[in-house]
């Protein structure tokens, strides 16, 4: 009977002891002469051979699935899974020893007690239910594959009991074996070697399923993307998007085969033996981990750093961007928009329209003298065919609200200016410009009233005076105390580091606080009294547009000053809030641009004691008619 239990405990049943449809291996019931605790310490011992029977047969499965592709292979077939049946062989050979040596026990002495043969497996008895809740959790879910059974074996590994809690060990070692080897070839050859799906970084489809390309807004960082199913629970989501980050730089290095920063063969060996060094530990440790892939990143990052400055040409492209989308060559626009100004106000053929404006472009830098017609051809104007709700700030239909300018960005600059960027860059480019052309429409009605001999009212040169002085002063706040501060501040961050990471957390950051400043990350609001600044910003180059355009006209058709006092009401009402909005804003967030807006706009007072005098003006007449409807006490 030892010698069909022993068989029956390596997986195969006979005459004594059966296996039912349900996979459970039970004493047969034509089985005479048995105690009935000898049947039940028979029947608990056999409990064995069903976890051994369901682990033998996932191991025959998967262990060869990634040398021989079958045409159907299990749907968690792959690496890990591989990785993790070498494992299990181990622990099986170590039960297997453990039968051999019953055996050979119950040949040397045939009448050995049952609970001898109990104390010999006992160890397995704890072992093999958490080795087959492994196995069922993997059958039963297709998704439970790769890293993912990283984090399953990480779980379970976590028993109090030596024996179980050593083998677990050594499966999730067998697994990581398969884990470095990806890391390897994504931190070093920013290669992606994953044929299953398994890894935490992926490729990125270049087209849907249509076949449509898909736009890339991550510059060559969107080829690839961190696959957050993927990612091990026991690795900080910090470290993730690092390794991320050394990959995809690995691979912009690789990206040009002339760059004269590639990673360097010394730097190359340094992270095999740091990445041999954690492969070779008993247990994963994340402290450890975290140290080396934060060694990895520093040195990534300076060799970017590196890239960016010498072959990219950071500074001068950044001195590029401050030149075109930020208006800082102001010459040049002034002359632009003076010679587009026509042809804008029509409507023309879109593609004639694009060559016609560039062409205006080009022509306007070149009169100015400017010599390098290579960085200007770089940039290039466009018109968007993105429907906007705001409404035109002009009274006639005008194209200049659509007016686009983009960048033909380079290797290996277009890491830093994705898509994205160059989005947050063209926003600030529209707002600047609408800015401009409202200031240029005011010195030409100044010019035209200085210089047409028409006659004009004292009401409209007051307006347009008044008019112009708050725009002048939102276009020196805009480019004094928002672009050139900030702009001063990301030259010292990028010259005081050698870190990529630090460069674009500075630059981003500098398009924060031009957008936060410049109130383009407001959200505009139906109700005029709670207004955002951006809004009534935009109301004030309306009112400069309206203004402009009266002394276009040069007509006195319209009674004596009706269409300009209502101009003045309308300016009066929204400088009136807008100061009155600032003074809140600033007292309740303390910030000291706020401050300097309000300064530049009210620096002597007059509008908020004007707003002063208004409330008391309505308080008096509250309180006069309150004493005139109150009844008389005679």
């Amino acid at each position: 009977m030892y010698g069909e239990l022993l068989l029956a405990l390596s997986g195969h049943p006979g005459s004594i002891f059966v296996r039912d449809s349900g996979g459970e291996f039970h004493i047969s019931e034509d089985t005479p002469c048995l105690a009935p605790h000898e049947a039940a310490l028979l029947n608990r011992i056999l409990k064995i051979a069903k976890y051994y029977y369901n682990i033998f047969g996932f191991t025959n499965i998967h262990r060869n699935s990634i040398k021989i592709r079958r045409t159907k292979d299990p749907p968690n077939a792959g690496q890990y899974t591989a990785a993790l049946c070498v494992g299990l062989e181990k622990g099986l050979k170590g039960y297997r020893d453990t039968l051999i040596t019953l055996d050979a026990l119950v040949c040397e002495n045939p009448d050995v007690p049952l609970s001898l043969l109990q104390f010999h497996l006992d160890k397995f008895q704890h072992l093999f239910p958490i080795l087959a809740n492994i196995i069922d959790e993997i059958r039963t879910n297709e998704h439970m594959k790769g890293c993912k059974i990283l984090e399953l074996l990480h779980k379970q590994s976590a028993c109090g009991i030596p024996f179980v809690k050593d083998l677990l060990s050594e499966l999730l070692q067998s697994c990581h074996s398969v884990f470095y080897q990806q890391l390897s070839a994504w931190v070093l050859h920013g290669q992606v070697k994953d044929f299953f799906g398994e890894f935490f970084i992926r490729d990125v489809p270049s087209t849907d399923a249509d076949g449509i390309p898909y736009e890339n807004e991550g510059g060559l960082f969107a080829k690839y993307e961190i696959n957050t199913e993927m990612v091990p629970g026991y690795i900080s989501p910090r470290v993730i998007q690092i390794i991320h980050f050394i990959g995809s730089s690995v691979h912009i290095f690789g990206a040009k085969k002339h760059s004269s920063n590639p990673l360097q063969k010394e730097d190359e060996d340094y992270f095999v033996e740091l990445l041999q060094g954690l492969q070779r530990r008993e247990k994963f440790c994340p402290i450890e981990f975290e140290r080396v892939i934060e060694i990895m990143r520093e040195k990534v990052a300076r060799h970017l750093y590196s890239l960016m400055m010498n072959e990219g040409k950071l500074l001068e492209t950044l001195e590029l961007f401050k030149d075109f989308f930020l208006l800082g060559r102001g010459e040049l626009f002034l002359a632009f928009i003076d010679s587009a100004d026509n042809m804008m106000q029509h409507s023309v053929a879109k593609k004639s329209s694009d060559s016609d404006i560039n062409r205006l472009f080009l022509k306007s830098y070149t009169q100015l003298g400017f010599s390098n017609e290579d960085h200007v051809e770089k940039f290039r104007l466009k018109f968007s065919n993105e429907i906007r709700k705001s409404k035109s700030a002009e009274q006639v239909p005008s194209k200049w609200n659509d007016l686009t300018l983009t960048y033909d960005v380079q290797w290996p600059l277009h890491v830093l200016f994705t898509a994205d960027v160059m989005a947050e860059y063209n926003k600030i480019f529209m707002c600047l410009l609408k800015l401009s052309r409202c200031q240029i429409a005011l010195q030409t009605a100044w010019s035209i009233s200085t210089r047409s001999g028409y006659k004009f009212d004292a009401d409209l040169l007051n307006l347009r005076s008044n008019v112009a002085y708050l725009i002048d002063q939102l276009q020196y706040y805009l480019h004094v105390d928002v672009l050139e501060t900030n702009y001063t501040i990301l030259l010292k961050e990028i010259k005081e580091t050698k870190d990529f990471e630090a460069i674009k957390r500075a630059h981003s950051k500098f398009l924060g606080e031009i957008q936060a400043w410049s109130f383009l990350s407001d959200e505009s609001e139906n109700n005029l009294s709670s207004a955002p600044v951006s809004q009534l910003i935009d109301l004030v180059i309306v009112l400069g547009f309206q203004t402009a355009v009266k002394f276009t006209e040069m007509t006195d058709v319209e009674p004596k000053g009706s269409s300009v006092k209502k101009l003045e009401s309308n300016y009066e009402h929204v400088v009136l809030i807008m100061v009155a909005l600032l003074e809140s804003s600033a007292a309740r967030q303390h910030n000291s641009l706020m401050n300097q807006l309000l300064l530049r706009v009210d620096y002597n007072g007059f509008f908020s004691n004007k707003r002063n005098q208004k409330k008391e003006k309505l308080r008096k007449a509250a309180l006069s008619s309150k004493m005139v409807n109150q009844p008389s006490s005679f």
